[in-house]
């Protein structure tokens, strides 16, 4: 009779799925990161910018009530912008800008002829495509998040499928002391026949 086989864990592949899971996130969210990292405005004192994103921006160095601004397409269409108050800030490579107006509805990557007319300020102006602070820390957490629950977990699988292959007892094989069917050899009887003691009056069941 065969030994059953050792019944194997599936905690270890678990851990290496966890492990190839995470890994794989990480890497998603840390290229979300380079994409929706803050990149500093291109300054409008030629008039033309080019964007590389979807969106478009346009930003003062100093706070100002909304200077009217226009832009025009590639085309020479005219691009609708929505007044910004100029509450919302962006800190890049130390400096800070200050958002005066966007488009209107997202607009493609490419050329763009941009003006903004202010008398009252010394204001610079500059634009740039559209910046989401929610998404750029949406994906700073995914980075972090999918490194401790997915790679955390596939450590802990791994390590607990270790520990138990490592308890597990040893297999008795055939051959080895204790296995099924091995018995002590039996003395040899030269020929002869077993051994009868016969009746014996003395038992009541031999009577």
């Amino acid at each position: 009779m065969q030994p059953a086989a050792p019944r194997k864990s599936i905690l270890p592949m678990i851990g290496i799925a966890c492990l190839v899971v995470g890994v794989l996130l990480a890497g998603f969210f840390a290229w979300r990161i380079v994409v929706t990292a803050p990149r500093s405005p291109q300054p409008i004192e030629n008039g033309r910018v080019h964007l590389n994103h979807e969106g478009l921006t346009i930003y003062s160095s100093i706070p100002v009530l909304g200077p009217p601004c226009s832009a025009q397409d590639a085309n020479g269409n005219d691009v609708p912008l929505k007044k910004d108050n100029g509450s919302e800030t962006v800190t890049i490579n130390g400096r800070s800008w200050y958002v005066v107006a966007r488009s209107a509805k997202p607009v493609p990557a490419g050329d763009y002829s941009i003006s903004c007319t202010d008398g009252e300020t010394s204001a610079t102006y500059a634009a740039g495509p559209k910046f989401s602070v929610i998404a750029f820390v949406v994906s700073i957490l995914g980075t972090v998040f999918s490194l401790l629950i997915f790679i955390g977990l596939g450590v802990v699988f791994l390590v607990i499928g270790l520990i138990r292959r490592n308890r597990r007892p040893p297999t008795t094989y055939p051959g080895q002391p204790g296995a099924l069917g091995n018995y002590p050899p039996q003395p040899p009887n030269y020929g002869y026949p077993p051994y009868n003691p016969g009746p014996n009056p003395g038992r009541p069941q031999d009577r």
